[in-house]
């Protein structure tokens, strides 16, 4: 299942009181409930037990979390998929997700080993094997390995 029609949201949303119920991806969804996120099944179980303070839907079979000031990446089991901790994630998009850590934004792969060891002012997500960064006042693309691709 991989959509609810907007009938089954509200049956799940009042069934089990959750205050918001985001559309599903990858088989699970993330809702609201008393202030706090987490994951749901197609029944409108919980995926697990953990509640966080920001969930994001599962891509590439990881979602960011935001646990206090820290951001990482969950599997479906609510576990951490890492120790790392970061002050933003987004989702994995070619099998690297972006990432910033104090002032300095770079990609990650899903076992939080950096994909190069060049650090940016911004970068987006991966798309058809690029990249665009900005270093200084420079935009510029970088394949996933960090080479520049002009």
């Amino acid at each position: 299942m991989n959509e609810l029609s907007e009938n089954q949201a509200m049956e799940i949303k009042e069934r089990f009181g959750y205050d918001y119920v985001d559309p599903f991806s990858e088989g699970l969804a993330w809702v609201k409930k008393d202030g706090k996120y987490f994951h749901i099944r197609p029944d409108g179980q919980t995926a697990y037990e953990e509640r966080y303070d920001g969930v994001y839907p599962f891509f590439e079979g990881l979602a960011g979390v935001r646990k206090g000031e820290e951001e990482f990446h969950i599997r479906p089991d609510g576990q951490p998929a890492y120790r790392e901790r970061y002050d933003y994630v987004y989702s994995f998009s070619e099998g690297l997700a972006r990432v910033r850590k104090g002032e300095k934004w770079f990609h990650i792969r899903p076992d939080s080993q950096p994909a190069y060891k060049e650090r940016y002012d911004f970068v987006y997500s991966f798309s058809e094997g690029l990249v665009r960064v900005l270093k200084g006042d420079e935009w510029f693309f970088i394949r996933p390995d960090g080479t520049r691709a002009d």
